[in-house]
């Protein structure tokens, strides 16, 4: 991704910012600011965005550091000092398990641009002229992006809960260039620093920014980048981008500029160089000392000393522009490229005619919407406009568009286009007044319903996920009698010497006999779910016959390892779905009809020829009564389990989906194994028994549910380290390495895949040093590594051609120990660590699909299970799922190596403030990665849609906007122009509160009161903050009637206002309504327990009445799943809370009371003491 997104502090956010830039304070207007070329240092940022009249600054004006550290250090006007809106928040401390850790508050969002490498490149070893135009195509697009941003993302929220979307003046940001990467590669990039701090719309009124749309846009906004920066290098250069193959397992294509070629993107595309180049100078010190070249061996030690060396932070100084572009001249010219040579086959090369946005037809735009919706209908269940936005981007990458505006027309047609095919699943709620305000309205809706916000899916997922949860329904699936599987069970148990645990058994009887044609088994890591596997096969097969269960898995690795252990036939999901149904079983039906029409002298020989095709594809066809196991069943799509079940329903057979939806998800849209574990409708297994401490299973369990306390557990218990980064990963490797040593099976999981490579890198240079390895004769693998006899690699793809002496082939994640050196044609002898077979592997695989087999990524540990497990972690890298897997997969320690600090990437963290152990921790516990269906989040939407408490979040907003308006017409009559400035203050917005509820307690107090605070204001710097004060003294008692949408009477003079809070009144009485009746009807728990309470001579009209405030009370607060009425007492600041719990108190005690009277009088007396007992049952007491 071309854009990054992170969180600048308003501690040092800035700092190295500011420090690597040249000119620092001096006022040099930026456009004449081109000395960087021969000075050192990177250009004065500039300033950019439609927010800087608020600072009184310029666009494209210089960024001096005091203004800077005003704006986003202090959230200060840097002329005047003020404070925009409020001040950053304090730095705060808090403590777990004895330490303290420090909270920031955030002054900004650092958006990183980089260009595509291939564009880095050509302005790299350009002449000076065309060096500038290509920064100019840079500047352009991020100046075009920002204005994207403002228009589509960046707005505040207001009001409680951040119930309204209001827009903004736009952004204030400040851009600084940066030239190279920490290696030295040229990697031109901008960090566009934007301010938390903006001016809303409606009232000019200081606010901070949205931050979570911010984040959703940022896909997007890279896409929309990409596409910009191409068209302004056509433009003006002449320059052509196509996309490339990926190179290796590890990448995705990229777009890149036609031109440069993949050998100079190589050379200044890593940290590799920059090794080469110190190793290359280590190398001659140590054959000058010692007189001659050194062994292998030592190559390889000096080469760790060189990696370690360049791993050091990027440093603060930096060179003259024309300094490293003759350095990266030279590095091209090494490689036989000259700059003119890469010139010419790189600029004015196109032909083609940038498209205008009155170019495109509406059939085009239906077509690309088409694409677009199936790509992003293809990876997930559901989805935003943010979503479709990139998607759109993608189909349109490789047009040229004649301007910004034509691309933005473009994409969006195509996006709103998308958005006319796909389903919502949450629909505008409000009728948008006419003429309404800005307070009002937010892009073309009302402030309550942001466009951003609404979420759609594809009317074929829908119809998929429906058909799979019909199939769980569907009681046509073969199944065994009671007794014939309680009989198999046990007799399973006493062959294999197994006897299964109470959950394990359960989970067993309940799939042999339901008679679903779909069933699921669901347990954590360790709860046994092979084993339960492995009695349900054994019971099947005693009834339905050997054969009667095939397994299928997401990968054909993991499939192998289910054939296994199981002994099945297995095969990975999507190979079975090719040749079962796809494109496999077409090519064999064309073959059959073709042999059909043989003609008559060879039908002999075309008949034989039909049999063995019929026979070909009976192997891929289920049969009836079979039972097909499908594992890890979380990591299959929605589409792939709806062409297995049609499968298994034409043919009579049955699917068992195993797995755990806290691990690791489809690739593809997904989430029907969570649904089925989440609607109760999957079998749970729940003992766990892999660990070897009893403390380690409940604490995963913890891991599992994102609990935070489970880090207790952990850190008690010595399985969490933090520091540093090369710290973490270098205690990793060592704690690792020394269990390998001591014949411990362990895993070493790092958070991505340049970690694992140079954890890969250490491991194979740390086996040369000790001889295990040869390094003298070596073979060249995918992750630009070598390995030699001794070495552990990994296949990195399905290879059906690449047989084992077992005859099987090779598989995605198969791990191989080398034997023998090199043949002459540069393949191979390697040895598989799981089945012991050899293989001879080819040259053409080495280096396109192995690479060194130390270390992985927790997405490739599913499914293994060693003594020891080793997970470096770092911040913003892994889910929850991906975290909770691989903490699970050591049965005798699983352990956690936090980084307090980002990887050596491209530039030192910019966060200026390091995020402690805790907060990551917490961070990644929060971030849970799980699809749900398209259907959960449709349900989930609709009961949120019109929630009391929602609802009561808008009326507040509106009634507000009310008050305010009648506090300034009250001011204005007493004090004209002492209004505006009023407005200003930061106590503004809590005074108009005071004064609704001042005015509802007593409206000529209220008056009175404001009048004489206006006159008589004493000596406050804040007058408003005075006029709030003494207002309190009148709305004391105000609290227990005010803020109702239903009995409070709002006064305004606007039109639109008033039509908003009728709309939001009449939801309010239609919620009401249906939650009281659907008290009444479906009677939960707590009602249940009233009922109990109150007996049967309580007044109908009464109950009925009582229960509906109930139910409103509940909705109103958020209070579910409790038998308790009244849920827990809450906090003591939640007077609103309070004060309505207070009153049902009341109206449930006089309820019962009446009801106690009536029985009385009707039966016999009753005990005083009952009168009593209510206050206590119907919730925790004040």
């Amino acid at each position: 991704m071309t854009v990054s997104l992170s969180r600048l502090t308003a501690s040092t956010g800035l700092n190295y910012l500011l420090k690597t830039t040249m000119q620092d304070d001096l006022l040099v207007p930026v456009a004449d600011a081109t000395s960087y070329y021969v000075k050192a240092g990177t250009p004065q940022g500039r300033w950019l965005g439609h927010g800087l009249s608020g600072i009184n600054r310029q666009p494209h004006g210089p960024v001096t550091v005091p203004d800077a550290k005003s704006v986003f250090s202090h959230a200060q006007n840097p002329d005047t000092q003020a404070i925009l809106g409020r001040p950053h928040g304090q730095t705060t401390i808090a403590s777990r398990n004895g330490e303290e850790q420090q909270r920031h508050a955030v002054a900004g969002f650092d958006l990183t641009f980089s260009v595509p490498k291939s564009v880095s490149v050509l302005w790299a070893i350009a002449d000076k002229d065309v060096q500038q135009q290509v920064l100019d195509a840079h500047h352009r697009a991020v100046n075009i992006v920002l204005e994207w941003l403002e228009d589509q993302a960046i707005h505040t929220r207001t009001g409680r809960n951040g119930v309204a979307r209001v827009g903004t003046e736009g952004a204030i940001a400040a851009a600084f260039d940066h030239w190279e990467s920490r290696a030295g590669d040229p990697q031109l990039h901008t960090h566009l620093v934007i301010a938390n701090r903006v001016q809303r719309a409606s009232d000019s009124a200081w606010a901070t920014i949205d931050s979570r749309t911010l984040y959703k846009s940022i896909v997007a906004a890279s896409e929309h980048y990409n596409g910009l920066l191409f068209d302004e290098l056509q433009r003006i250069l002449g320059a052509e981008a196509d996309f490339r193959t990926p190179t290796t397992a590890q990448r995705n294509p990229s777009h890149e500029l036609i031109g440069i070629n993949d050998q100079l993107l190589r050379e200044f595309s890593n940290r590799s160089r920059l090794i080469d180049v110190e190793a290359g100078r280590l190398i001659r010190a140590w054959a000058q000392e010692h007189g001659k070249h050194p062994s292998a061996t030592t190559v390889i030690k000096l080469r760790q000393i060189a990696t370690l060396a360049t791993r050091q932070a990027k440093s603060e100084t930096a060179r003259p522009l024309n300094e490293l572009r003759a350095g990266w001249q030279n590095r091209a010219r090494d490689l036989g490229q000259t700059p003119k040579a890469v010139l010419d086959a790189t600029i004015h090369r196109s032909l083609r005619r940038a498209i205008r946005a009155s170019d495109v037809s509406p059939e085009w735009i239906d077509a690309a919407a088409t694409v677009t919706r199936d790509g992003v209908a293809r990876r997930r269940a559901t989805w935003n406009r943010w979503n479709l936005l990139a998607e759109a981007e993608r189909t349109c990458a490789d047009i040229r568009c004649h301007s910004p505006a034509d691309r933005r027309a473009m994409v969006d047609a195509v996006t709103s286009a998308v958005e006319n095919k796909s389903v919502p699943l949450n629909n505008a709620r409000y009728r948008l007044p006419l003429d309404a305000r800005e307070d009002l309205a937010f892009a073309g809706h009302s402030v309550f319903d942001f466009p951003g916000a609404r979420l759609y899916t594809d009317a074929g997922t829908l119809a998929n996920e429906r058909f799979i949860m019909h199939a769980r329904n569907d009681g046509g699936g073969p199944a065994i009698a009671v007794t014939e599987a309680s009989s198999h069970l046990a007799e399973y148990g006493r062959r294999a010497s197994c006897e299964l645990a109470p959950d394990q058994r359960t989970a067993a009887e309940t799939v042999l006999t339901s008679g679903n044609r779909l069933d699921a088994v669901v347990g954590p890591a360790g709860s046994g779910k092979t084993t339960t596997m492995a009695a349900i096969k054994a019971a099947w097969e005693r009834t339905h016959g050997e054969g009667s269960v095939v397994g299928l898995a997401p990968a054909a690795a993991s499939a192998e390892v289910l054939a296994r252990e199981l002994g099945i036939t297995a095969e990975n999901v999507a190979k079975w779905l090719y040749e079962s149904v796809g494109q496999g079983a077409y090519q064999r039906a064309e073959r059959f009809r073709g042999l059909e029409q043989s003609p008559p002298r060879s039908r002999s020989l075309a008949n034989k020829y039909l049999a063995s095709l019929s026979l070909q594809q009976a192997q891929w066809q289920l049969r009836k009564n079979q039972l097909i196991i499908i594992d890890e069943a979380s990591m299959v799509s929605t589409i792939q389990l709806t062409g297995l079940v049609h499968q298994a329903a034409q043919a009579g057979a049955k699917l068992l989906l195993v797995g755990d939806p806290a691990q690791l998800d489809a690739i593809d849209a997904g989430g029907i194994l969570g649904w089925l574990h989440r609607e109760g409708k999957a079998v749970e297994l729940t003992s766990i028994h892999r660990f070897t401490h009893d403390w380690e299973g409940p604490a995963s369990l913890q891991l599992r549910d994102g609990n935070i306390d489970a880090v207790d557990q952990y850190t008690a218990n010595g399985r969490i380290e933090h520091g540093e980064f090369t710290a973490m990963v270098e205690d990793a490797y060592q704690h690792w390495a020394a269990d390998q040593h001591n014949g411990k099976s362990s895993i070493l999981i790092a958070p991505d895949n340049d970690t694992v490579t140079t954890l890969n890198e250490r491991a194979h240079a740390d086996l040369v040093a000790s001889g295990h390895v040869d390094a003298e004769h070596t073979v060249a693998l995918s992750d630009s590594l070598t390995a030699g006899r001794g070495d552990t690699i990994i296949a990195r793809k399905n290879n059906r051609r690449l047989t084992d002496s077992n005859g099987d082939y090779l598989r995605n994640g198969t791990l191989l120990r080398i034997t023998k050196r090199p043949h002459r044609d540069g393949s191979v002898a390697a040895q598989r660590l799981d089945t012991g077979a050899t293989v001879r592997l080819d040259p053409r695989y080495l280096i396109e699909s192995a690479e060194l087999g130390y270390a992985t990524t927790a997405h490739r540990s599913q499914g293994i299970t060693v003594d020891t497990s080793h997970t470096v972690l770092t911040q913003g890298r892994l889910t929850r799922e991906l975290f909770y897997v691989g903490m699970t997969r050591g049965r005798a320690s699983n352990t956690a190596y936090v980084c307090e600090s980002k990887p050596a990437a491209n530039e030192p963290s910019m966060t200026g403030a390091t995020a402690s152990w805790c907060s990551i921790l917490g961070e990644v516990l929060a971030s849970a990665g799980a699809e749900r269906t398209a259907h959960e989040v449709r349900a989930a939407e609709i009961a949120k849609a019109d929630t009391l408490e929602r609802l009561a979040a808008e009326y507040d907003y509106l009634a507000q906007l009310a008050a305010s308006e009648h506090l300034s017409t009250a001011i204005a009559k007493v004090m004209p122009d002492a209004v505006s400035h009023l407005h200003e203050s930061p106590s503004w917005g809590a005074g108009v509160a005071v004064w609704r509820r001042a005015l509802f307690t007593d409206p000529g107090a209220a008056h009175h009161v404001l009048s004489c605070a206006l006159r008589h204001p004493g000596d406050a710097q804040d007058h408003m903050a005075v006029i709030h004060a003494r207002l309190r003294r009148v709305a004391g008692n105000g609290i227990h009637q005010s803020g109702n949408a239903l009995s409070e009477v709002l006064s305004t003079e606007r039109a639109d206002l008033r039509e908003m809070i009728e709309q939001v009144r009449s939801r309010t009485v239609t919620r009401r309504d249906d939650v009281a009746k659907r008290a009444l009807t479906s009677k939960p728990s707590w009602v249940q327990a009233l009922q109990a309470m109150a007996g049967p001579e309580v007044d109908a009209q009464r109950w009925v009445a009582v229960v509906g405030e109930i139910a409103a009370y509940r909705d109103r607060w958020g209070i579910e799943g409790r038998a308790d009425p009244l849920g827990p007492v809450p906090a003591s600041y939640d007077w609103e809370q309070t004060r309505d719990r207070d009153e049902l108190q009341l109206q449930i005690q006089s309820m019962l009371q009446s009801a106690a009277l009536s029985a009385e009088e009707s039966q016999a007396a009753i005990p005083a003491s009952i009168v009593h007992k209510p206050l206590i049952d119907v919730g925790p007491s004040l």
